[in-house]
């Protein structure tokens, strides 16, 4: 399922998908991470603080993958609009 969210370059005849298409990406990777952050507020506000719960740590770990899906492409976009350039992270 979270293969879907890896950040995947869509592929056109240059080699290089359209400026446009990664951002159209970037967007969707977007919505995912506030669709899975709403999905886990929501469980969490339901769950029984008493007990720890699987479906929480799954919900998370999905969360978490989500982010890191759209920092990576954020990061590639960036580069890609860089011309390659990595920009400095602020520390």
């Amino acid at each position: 399922m979270w293969q879907a969210m890896m950040w995947e370059p869509a592929a056109n005849r240059g080699g290089r998908p359209p400026l446009a298409a990664e951002q159209a990406q970037l967007a969707r990777l977007r919505r995912q991470v506030d669709e899975r952050w709403r999905t886990l507020a929501l469980a969490a506000e339901r769950a029984d603080p008493q007990r720890p719960s699987a479906r929480l740590d799954r919900l998370y770990d999905a969360y978490m993958r989500a982010v890191d899906a759209y920092v990576a492409g954020q990061r590639a976009l960036a580069r890609r609009e860089n011309n390659g350039v990595p920009q400095r992270r602020a520390s």
